[in-house]
């Protein structure tokens, strides 16, 4: 995986956490519009780490699977 990949999944999480405590923390004196576009943002959010992971598996079995450039015997 590379060092783009994890960096934008940590930051991912790392805003999910930072959101969902301020959440928390003022529950009761923000309006509901605040609290849908929090749930808008955390689903956005947990599409793209889900599609990082599982990005990742893919792109790996696909270059162990490639046909190789020459095969033996047919030099």
């Amino acid at each position: 995986m590379s060092a783009r990949r994890i960096l934008r999944i940590v930051l991912s999480l790392v805003i999910l956490i930072i959101l969902w405590i301020r959440v928390a923390q003022e529950w009761h004196g923000r309006s509901g519009s605040w609290l849908a576009g929090a749930i808008t943002l955390s689903a956005i959010l947990l599409m793209v780490v889900i599609a990082d992971l599982t990005g990742s598996r893919r792109a790996g079995r696909s270059e162990r699977d490639a046909v190789p450039k020459r095969p033996l015997g047919l030099e």
